[in-house]
């Protein structure tokens, strides 16, 4: 039997697994296969007490362990968060850099251009590109002093349950450099 189904370069388990691929490998590859004696038609389901009468002790022996398991997810899960913002952070502050250094190569560029007495058409394209690197960077300032918020608020929150840790210290001093960041950029 097992034989006929690798010569069928079918798997032995889609016979062996389900009744569909039984009834299919015995109509369609003529094999002859004994039928199943009975297939079950109900899984055997617990029944539940009566209203009004108490749950097993079993039931409620369960539900007590599971509380500080979720106060320390919820301290994991604010740790995560911390960790997530203070990348965040970091990030949106690299993309400020690359997009001020991007204004300055495209004010040059477009300074040469028009010192070279190019195109207009060239010009007026570099005058776009030099106006959408110069739109990004306010955008951006403005993403970094809301990451820089929510991140305060995180880090206030682990305070608040005495955490402390790596991830603590170097969101501290995140915040610092992305302050002095939004100050140089304030003034």
């Amino acid at each position: 039997m097992i034989q006929r189904i690798k010569e069928l370069k079918v798997p032995f388990c889609t016979f062996y697994g389900r009744t569909r691929n039984y009834m299919y490998l015995t109509r369609c590859a003529g094999i002859l296969f004994p039928a199943p004696l009975s297939l079950p038609t109900q899984r055997h389901v617990p029944s539940l007490p009566p209203p009004g009468k108490l749950a097993p002790p079993l039931l409620s022996r369960r539900l007590t362990p599971t509380a500080p398991l979720i106060s320390s997810a919820r301290n994991m899960a604010t740790i995560r968060n911390l960790k997530i913002k203070t990348s965040t952070c970091k990030r949106i502050v690299k993309e400020l850099h690359s997009y001020e250094k991007e204004v300055e190569t495209e004010a040059a560029k477009t300074a040469e251009m028009k010192e070279r007495g190019a195109d207009p058409y060239d010009l007026k394209q570099q005058e776009n590109v030099l106006a959408e690197s110069r739109m990004m960077v306010p955008d951006c300032r403005k993403r970094l002093e809301a990451a820089l918020i929510d991140l305060k608020a995180t880090l206030a929150e682990i305070k608040e349950s005495n955490q402390e840790g790596t991830e603590v210290e170097e969101a501290e001093a995140v915040i610092t450099q992305v302050e002095t960041v939004v100050q140089t950029a304030e003034s």
